[in-house]
């Protein structure tokens, strides 16, 4: 019986070196063709080494051939594969490694280290925030944090793929980032709030934010999608002849643009009842624009929209935002962003006995328990109410319920209006 052919070779090179070579195959490539890959060593004991952990790795699924692929020239192509992303997801996952890519672009995914990452965090928190080119100040915990949470889906997908043998991002101890908490209104500062904007023209779009609409979904809102009379309720899978508005798309910035995409889940897209108080402010503005309509004649715009000015045209997303928290400050409120308005109509649901997979579903959230952990905060009020009842249970005496200001200010808000 002929002896085995030994897989490794003694090389003799042309200026008289001795090299060890072997040839072996480590999977398939993409084309299912055999991948044979060629290896050189100075010694047979490295060749064997080698040759012995590649059918290791083989056998195990764990072998991770040889790249000198970049992270510069593999994390734009992980990000073009993200093709369920809304826009704006995407937008921030690009933003999110633009540190990466600029500090570690050259560097080759398989030789990334702990000590390369530590470096980019150090650095981002001392320097690493840019406005017009110029380095004008760090940038935050929460940011480092988002671009590791990226940066390590992408290499989880480098890992799945073969790419590296492990995902060293889930080495990399993260900055502490103290969460911010919600500022959100009692049920006073809401109504005051309501009171005082009564006669603003977005009277109606003001409700919509504190129903718990998202931005882009008030300024996206089309007229087709409300039904103030209730004649689609059926269809829309209310109870018959109740009025309602329909989520279906969101306006929203991205990178300047402003564009027009789905809600942010599948649940967010859903059909809501209309109270008295809405449906007739709903009204009210749909008849202020036709006057308008045919005050402008050809110079009206005709986009369909809710939200809108006196020539029909669409505002920004960002300016909505900016002129609620205006209006806001006028009333003399507690100024909180506009996106709080919504945290605000789902913690006044949940201290009303609201139950959670109701609110969550009002909001349009993809789950209840994210509902809970995100939307819903306790109140001041709420604190006293509850220490009053321990109280009471504990002594059997019933405290007296302190007033609860509408503002940080003393006085009325109520009869002022915006000039």
């Amino acid at each position: 019986m002929p002896r085995k052919q030994d897989p490794i070779k003694k090389v003799i090179l042309k200026d008289g070196r001795t090299r060890y070579r072997f040839v072996i195959d480590v999977g398939r490539r993409s084309d299912g063709r055999r991948d044979q890959r060629t290896y050189t060593y100075d010694t047979l004991r490295e060749a064997k080494a080698e040759r012995a952990k590649i059918i290791a790795g083989r056998s195990t699924g764990t072998y991770v051939a040889p790249s000198t692929l970049t992270l510069g020239e593999y994390l734009p192509t992980w990000l073009a594969g993200k093709r369920n992303l809304r826009a704006g997801a995407l937008r921030a996952y690009t933003d999110a490694l633009k540190p990466v890519i600029e500090r570690l672009g050259a560097v080759e995914v398989q030789k990334l280290s702990k000590a390369d990452l530590d470096g980019l965090v150090d650095w981002m928190l001392s320097s690493g925030r840019r406005v017009g080119n110029v380095k004008k100040q760090n940038l935050s915990p929460r940011s480092v944090c988002v671009m590791l949470t990226v940066l390590s889906g992408a290499l989880d997908s480098a890992e799945k793929q073969g790419l590296i043998v492990r995902n060293v991002v889930r080495l990399v101890e993260r900055p502490t980032h103290r969460r911010r908490e919600m500022k959100t209104w009692t049920a006073e500062q809401a109504m005051a709030f309501l009171s005082y904007v009564a006669e603003d023209r977005l009277y109606a779009a003001w409700c919509l934010s504190l129903y718990g609409l998202r931005r882009g979904e008030v300024v996206g809102l089309r007229w087709d999608w409300v039904d103030v009379t209730g004649e689609r309720a059926e269809e829309l899978g209310a109870s018959k002849g109740t009025p309602t508005i329909t989520v279906y798309k969101a306006r929203v910035s991205v990178a300047g643009e402003v564009i027009e995409e789905d809600p942010k889940s599948e649940r967010g897209r859903r059909t809501l009842p209309l109270d008295a108080t809405l449906g007739a402010a709903l009204k009210a503005l749909k008849a202020r624009q036709a006057a308008e309509r045919l005050e402008a004649g050809a110079a009206y715009e005709r986009s369909g929209l809710v939200v809108v000015n006196e020539l029909g045209q669409p505002p920004r997303p960002e300016w909505y935002g900016d002129r609620f928290q205006w209006l806001t400050a006028k009333a003399g409120l507690p100024v909180i962003r506009l996106h709080d308005a919504r945290h605000t109509c789902g913690t006044l649901m949940h201290l009303r006995g609201v139950p959670t997979a109701v609110i969550s579903a009002w909001l349009g959230h993809a789950s209840a328990a994210f509902t809970m952990k995100t939307y819903v905060h306790s109140q001041d009020e709420a604190l006293h109410s509850a220490g009053a009842t321990l109280m009471q249970a504990l002594t059997g005496v019933a405290p007296a319920t302190p007033r609860v200001a509408l503002t940080g200010d003393q006085g009325d808000t109520q009869d002022r209006r915006p000039a």
